[in-house]
């Protein structure tokens, strides 16, 4: 039977089911080799073994029906329906909260559960929530199966001990390692009749570009070696390669958490700076001019006069040539002659740059602006591929009517370009809908101008507003160096050397004056046609979005994220996108991460606008199962750009990645699963992890390394003798579901207490009827002091329990203090976290606050405050704070763990007149946020409790959105 569901798969994918099957483990495959097929045959095999003989026989001959497909439970499932298909003896999509919730709410047990199908096996630790899932499962069945799957095997590697530290944590034994390389795999995808055509199509960037790319790698490179003066951090891994990665930023941070607190002003400035210069390396490639030179507006905006790149000689070389891929300045004569002729966009640059950036005309006279709207080279070619495509389907067209079969002629039209599909394969949602405008028109003209259109609407109303995103005037984000610390000799000098620095940014007032001029006449034009009700009205909107504006004009940092992330899209938007054909071409985002794209539109045709190693292992995979389909890929690539550099490394460092797995698959270190399974069943709480090593501990032995106190010796002597010392009783601790994002509760019960998770309306965790817990990380606690939810919160623990607790924790890898010394001034500040905290205390004398070192401290603090405590009332903690209506409807026994949706809760409670006092109101009267948009004003009064707030929240919720045309 297991051949005959596996009789679809490449040799090599039924070895990886087979070896899984009969022994679990970590399956660590190269990037794009088809995991999920594996995975779907691994689930289709267990759905066999749980039906009669007939019923395996259909099913191993016909795919699966969408009503057979496994169930998917999310927060959104009530907890009736999960308990009804945990009962229906299926296999089911669970998030690990959901998952660690129902087995410890008892809803769940596991010997109901055969085994654990665990992916992205990669971010699997001894407390995150698989593996807290994966323990509660063993506890209960210690025979049932684990299979764990990644296809990342730099992310297994990285880190002291990775691969080890995920094993233990699955409880598994095995290894097996699929590198592409590997020899089966190698002769599978590698035969001469499943060749595929590759088209290398090799661009030059535009000189603009190339200069644009050579000052920012002189910045990558410069920003680099300063950091290498620091002794603070470790040289050997700084690299220019190593730059190119995202990883890069976390394993410089990773270095540096430790001891933030000591590292000078100078170096935490470069390591933003590396960052911000990557990011731009990245953008350049992928964004157009318009969007790029908006960007880069933006962050001359928000970033501090302290940022090191931006007063570079490099960083002039940027921001020149990025204006020039948009617009020139000329002279009204010189810009009717160029009306007549015009220019190519690369051509006289040099001559028309300097009048760009503020060097006088020879001729002195009103200057007018020339858009230039350079267009991405890569543009151009997909427009001759498909042109050329296009070619092909009507050549064999005409082949097919002159063979005598004319008669359906429109039909086999169709069916020719069907089967014949251009798949274009970018790297963001929003490259693939620029290309998808690109195809419709056959040009990127009609793009850029709209964008274009936008980017100077948008400075227009920035003008109307008082603000000038490009004007350098107003530095967003607070500068290195506070008013407080300027208060000694040199403050005067930092001051004027701070306006030296703005100065520099400061764009040219021409140039300014030529925009606004150019601005004005679109927009009284528009106003002519319609204005914003008519024209363009698509692609206007491509432009840089309202919010970014509004977070641009008010100079805070976000902007720089909304311009990140502003126009990319969800991956299932993404997905639904790419069955959009637009000229036979359809369009499928790599962020999206769909899999299937290859096996749904079947394309004898593939543009890579983007060069990705897991695709083109996608589309060997894809050949081999399809030797019959001719395949011609197309993969675009610039010439001595960096874009080759990164597919190069990303190689090698998928190489050098497998080759330490298989060293040290040699020299694995793992305990012996059968005893350690054995004492988990018997004792839940026997297991502990400390600093990832496993530790066996007897229950009722007190742990020498604890906290004084701490120890079970006391509660010994009241056992009678320490008669009762065999029989484990383990402490309660009430948990509020949202904390279970967080790996806390798991480390809880590690160190053997119950954890009870309920929804909670007052604090994180209760520890018993008297003490109350509010848990804040740093960034929480500073967003709750901005919020002032802290304060409502410190009220509501105050009013009902005799121990109000702020529990601020710190990262295990971070360093343990609150403030660097050079953050602290002279001065009392009244923004300062400090004085925050002190006001907070002042108004609540009774709270407490606890500074905790890491997770596993905050652990043992909770243990030391339950000593000779009474464990807590579950149904009681969560009625505190609850409403009389909605407490007398939770009344007799019900369960009181719920799961609601804590990011539209967040969001309701952001919203204007809406506070502590009305949310809950809100949330019963309309269900859901769409629900909110649809009451009336009456209704919302009634919810809010008053007409006021209903007034705010209904002219917010009703307020038109400005959009630019």
């Amino acid at each position: 039977m297991a051949e005959e569901a596996m009789g679809q798969l490449l040799p090599f994918h039924r070895r990886m089911v087979q070896e899984l099957v009969d022994t679990d483990g970590l399956c660590v495959m190269a990037a794009g080799m088809g995991w999920h097929k594996v995975v779907a045959v691994v689930i289709r095999l267990q759905l066999e073994r749980l039906r009669d003989p007939q019923q395996r026989d259909g099913i191993a001959t016909r795919p699966l029906a969408p009503s057979e497909l496994p169930m998917e439970i999310t927060n959104e499932t009530p907890a009736a329906a999960r308990t009804e298909l945990y009962q229906m003896r299926g296999c089911l999509f669970v998030t690990t909260r959901i998952l660690v919730v129902d087995f410890l709410n008892a809803r769940l047990r596991g010997n109901q559960v055969a085994g654990i199908v665990v992916l992205n096996a990669q971010k699997v630790t001894d407390t995150s929530g698989e593996g807290f899932a994966v323990r509660l499962f063993r506890t209960n069945n210690p025979r049932g199966f684990v299979r764990a799957f990644s296809d990342n095997p730099v992310a297994v590697t990285a880190g002291f001990a990775k691969t080890e530290k995920i094993m233990k944590a699955l409880y598994i034994r095995r290894l097996y390692l699929w590198p592409r390389w590997e020899a089966q795999v190698k002769d599978v995808l590698s035969r001469d009749d499943q060749d595929i055509e590759v088209v290398e199509l090799e661009l030059e960037m535009s000189d603009a570009m190339a200069d644009i790319q050579e000052a920012l790698t002189q910045l990558l490179d410069a920003c680099i070696q300063e950091l290498k003066k620091s002794n603070k951090i470790d040289s050997t891994q700084l690299s220019l390669e190593a730059g190119l990665f995202h990883s890069f930023d976390d394993m410089v941070r990773r270095q540096l958490d430790s001891v933030w607190h000591t590292v000078s002003q100078r170096t935490k400035q470069l390591v933003s700076d590396l960052k911000t210069v990557r990011t731009l390396l990245e953008f350049l490639l992928h964004f157009d001019c318009v969007t790029f030179l908006t960007f880069l507006e933006t962050l001359r905006a928000t970033e501090n006069v302290g940022a090191l790149w931006l007063f570079r000689d490099p960083t002039h070389t940027v921001f020149q040539q990025a204006k020039r891929r948009v617009f020139e300045l000329q002279n009204k004569a010189a810009k009717a002659k160029a009306a007549k002729k015009r220019p190519k966009p690369d051509a006289d640059a040099d001559a028309e740059g300097d009048n760009a950036e503020g060097a006088s005309p020879e001729k002195p006279g009103p200057l007018g602006l020339v858009p230039v709207l350079e267009e991405m080279p890569k543009w151009r070619v997909v427009c001759d591929i498909v042109k050329e495509v296009q070619q092909e389907r009507v050549a064999m067209s005409s082949k097919a009517e002159t063979s005598g079969r004319s008669d359906d002629s429109s039909d086999q039209d169709g069916d020719v370009e069907a089967q014949h599909l251009i798949l274009v394969i970018a790297q963001e949602a929003r490259t693939c809908q620029q290309l998808r405008e690109v195809v419709r028109h056959s040009s990127g003209r009609p793009l850029l101008e709209g964008l274009y259109s936008g980017y100077l609407l948008q400075r227009l109303q920035r003008s109307k507003a008082g603000g000038s995103l490009g004007s350098g005037r107003g530095f967003g984000r607070k500068a290195y160096s506070s008013r407080g610390r300027r208060g000694g000799r040199g403050g005067a000098h930092m001051d004027r050397l701070d306006e030296l620095r703005a100065a520099r940014l400061s764009s040219n007032p021409a140039e300014d004056a030529a925009l606004m001029s150019q601005a004005r006449q679109m927009a009284s034009e528009k106003d002519g046609r319609g204005g914003m009700r008519g024209g363009r009205r698509g692609r206007g909107r491509r432009g840089v979005s309202t919010a970014q504006c509004r977070a641009a004009e008010k100079g805070k940092e976000p902007v720089q994220a909304e311009a990140v992330n502003g126009h990319e899209q969800s991956g299932a938007r993404a997905k639904d996108n790419s069955s959009e054909i637009v000229g036979g071409c359809a369009f499928s985002a790599l962020e999206s991460h769909d899999e299937g794209v290859l096996e749904r539109l079947q394309p004898h045709y593939v543009i890579m606008y983007d060069p990705d190693v897991a695709f083109v292992r996608q589309l060997e995979v894809y050949k081999a199962q399809n030797p019959g389909i001719p395949l011609r890929v197309y993969n675009l690539r610039y010439a001595s750009s960096l874009e080759a550099d990164k597919y190069a490394a990303a190689l090698s460092r998928e190489q050098k990645a497998f080759e330490d797995l298989i060293s040290n698959k040699r020299h694995l270190v793992l305990p012996d699963l059968a005893t350690d399974l054995a004492t988990l069943s018997q004792h839940p709480s026997a297991l502990s992890w400390s600093g990832g090593t496993l530790m066996l501990t007897h229950p009722g032995v007190d742990d020498p390394g604890g906290l004084p106190g701490s120890g079970a010796s006391n509660a010994v002597t009241r056992r009678a003798g320490g008669r009762s010392a065999n029989k484990v009783v383990m402490s309660k601790v009430v948990v509020d579901v949202r904390e279970f994002m967080s790996p806390l509760p798991a480390v809880l019960h590690q160190q053997g207490l119950e954890v009870i998770p309920v929804t909670l309306e007052v604090g994180d965790y209760i520890l018993s009827p008297e003490i109350c817990v509010e848990r804040k990380s740093l960034s929480d606690l500073r967003q709750s002091f901005i919020s002032g939810r802290l304060y409502h919160q410190a009220t509501a623990m105050t009013k009902h329990y005799t121990t109000p607790v702020l529990l601020i924790e710190f990262q295990r890898d971070a360093a343990f203090v609150l403030n660097a010394e050079h953050d602290i001034g002279a001065d009392i500040q009244n923004n300062s976290l400090i004085s925050k905290l002190v006001l907070l205390l002042t108004h609540f004398p009774r709270l407490r606050v606890i500074w905790s070192r890491s997770l596993h401290a905050t652990a043992a603090i909770y243990a030391a405050l339950k000593q000779n405590q009474d464990d807590p009332d579950a149904i009681f903690a969560a009625a505190v704070g609850v409403p009389e209506e909605a407490g007398q409807e939770q009344q007799g026994g019900a369960n009181q763990e719920a799961v609601v949706n804590t990011a539209a809760v967040d969001v309701l409670r952001r919203l204007p007149g809406v506070g502590e006092g009305n949310y809950r109101s809100l949330m019963a009267a309309a269900g859901s946020l769409a629900g909110l948009a649809e009451m009336s004003l009456q209704d919302l009064e009634q919810a809010a409790g008053g007409l006021n707030a209903a007034k705010k929240l209904h002219d917010w919720l009703h307020a038109v959105c400005p959009r630019l045309p």
